[in-house]
């Protein structure tokens, strides 16, 4: 059982409010990078609320044994609210950089195999 005080548990929700925020600008810094249609921004949507919500539900229970209070979450609101006025730019330019690099790294592989696929296709058409 922990025993924090009523100040320092809203501390804590302040700061996974901005974790939420940060994995919030992770997924809009895909989005930005990758062409999503609707299908696939409701699919990252839900996967960010059920991310939230495991989040949140397992921080109340771990921190706060369970027991739900209206100061919880407003923590967790102004961690989001301080998160976007401050950091939130900032981390959208660095994940962005994150997501390029990582599209250019993903990028080689994929065209090597495409131009074995094409090769071979090449070969069966020319029929030793």
């Amino acid at each position: 059982m922990n025993n924090f005080t009523q100040g320092q548990i809203l501390v804590l929700f302040f700061v996974i409010g901005v974790i939420i925020g940060i994995i919030f600008d992770i997924f809009r810094s895909i989005r930005k990078n990758f062409n999503s249609n609707d299908i696939i921004t409701l699919i990252q949507d839900i996967i960010f609320l059920v991310i939230a919500t495991i989040i949140v539900t397992f921080s109340i229970i771990k921190i706060n044994n369970g027991i739900i209070r209206l100061y919880i979450f407003i923590g967790i609101l102004i961690g989001i609210y301080v998160y976007f006025l401050t950091l939130s730019n900032y981390c959208v330019i660095i994940l962005t950089m994150f997501v390029k690099i990582f599209k250019i790294i993903l990028k080689f592989p994929i065209n090597c195999f495409i131009y074995i696929v094409n090769v071979c296709k090449q070969l069966k058409k020319k029929d030793f």
